[in-house]
């Protein structure tokens, strides 16, 4: 695992993962994802129960790839021209007020009920994401890949607390 700065105007503030079986880091990995309609088409034709199951309004697929296209290009553009992440990420534990070191987190799309998320660790005044997924239900427990995000935010956030340096994060090229 290396973890990466990603935007030069957000250099010390965030960074993103790039887990040793991946070729780029995970906001890449994303971004790739959501706006491929033929991933899209897989991933909601996989879960189309869970599309239509109430958490959400029901959509036909193709309405929630358009929907997600669209949310997606906002959430990356925001992320980009953040000028405060503190703004956009938010504890992944919605009881949870206070934000501290190593904490999970999350940013999610300006809609209300969004289902797009990026999640993130939070690490000395900024921000490392760990990945991300379209959350079709309410917890995350509840589908393989988001419980695999919990995951992989649990092994970043050990990762970091055991080393505690920027040091070993670099710049891409």
């Amino acid at each position: 695992m290396v973890i990466k700065h990603i935007f030069e105007l957000l250099k010390g503030k965030l960074w993103a993962v790039q887990y040793d079986a991946e070729k780029t880091h995970e906001l890449n990995i994303l971004q790739d994802q959501w706006t491929d309609v033929q991933w899209l088409l897989d991933f909601f034709d996989e879960h189309e129960e869970d599309l239509n199951s109430g958490f959400y309004e029901k959509y036909k697929v193709d309405d929630a790839i358009e929907i997600t296209m669209d949310e997606a290009d906002e959430l990356f553009y925001a992320l980009e021209e953040a000028e405060n992440l503190d703004a956009l990420f938010k504890p992944l534990n919605d009881r949870d007020y206070r934000i501290k070191n190593f904490q999970k987190q999350k940013a999610k799309g300006s809609e209300r009920k969004t289902w797009l998320r990026i999640y993130a660790v939070r690490f000395n005044e900024g921000y490392v994401i760990t990945g991300g997924a379209i959350k079709l239900t309410k917890t995350m427990q509840e589908r393989a890949h988001t419980n695999m995000e919990l995951k992989k935010l649990e092994i970043v956030r050990d990762a970091l607390k055991l080393n505690n340096s920027e040091e070993k994060f670099i710049d891409l090229d």
